[in-house]
């Protein structure tokens, strides 16, 4: 099992910032393509940078239950009295979080913390705003078959 903290503050560029080119030929045929914005690739480059020196000799095992909990740091608009009575709070804008965790996995995957993506079995992703902004990555293999079972049976554990 791999479990993270990784104290930033996490940019909210996600896989969703792509950006269409035109690809001309020599022939004078022209095409279009989806490239990565600037912002994509930067924020790829900064989880790498933060993730590099946790990475494991090798993939974690399949099937994998990977869990993202990202917290941002309070807004303006975030009153004392809810930043003294929570340590932090769900984060309900902006980025959303299937493409939040997509930028992370291809991440993650291309650190070899985890086998392709495809090999993610169960993904848990959280978002918050509180006092300790970072990323928090706990990394998993899915070895407990009476959990396998609950999960494909749809009956819990006994």
């Amino acid at each position: 099992m791999i479990d993270i903290f990784l104290a930033c503050i996490p940019p909210k560029t996600t896989h969703q910032s792509k950006k269409l080119v035109n690809i001309r030929l020599k022939d004078g045929r022209s095409f279009g393509k989806l490239a990565d914005k600037p912002e994509l690739t930067q924020a790829r480059g900064f989880w790498m940078t933060l993730l590099q020196p946790h990475m494991p000799g090798a993939p974690v095992e399949p099937p994998i239950s990977l869990t993202l909990e990202v917290t941002w740091p309070w807004r303006g608009s975030d009153s004392k009295r809810i930043r003294d009575r929570f340590d932090r709070i769900p984060c309900e804008t902006k980025p959303d979080c299937s493409n939040f965790a997509k930028t992370l996995e291809d991440v993650l995957a291309g650190l070899q913390f985890i086998p392709p993506d495809e090999k993610v079995a169960e993904l848990v992703v959280r978002k918050f705003i509180g006092s300790t902004p970072g990323l928090r990555v706990r990394i998993q293999t899915i070895a407990d078959t009476r959990f396998a079972e609950s999960l494909f049976t749809g009956r819990g554990a006994q």
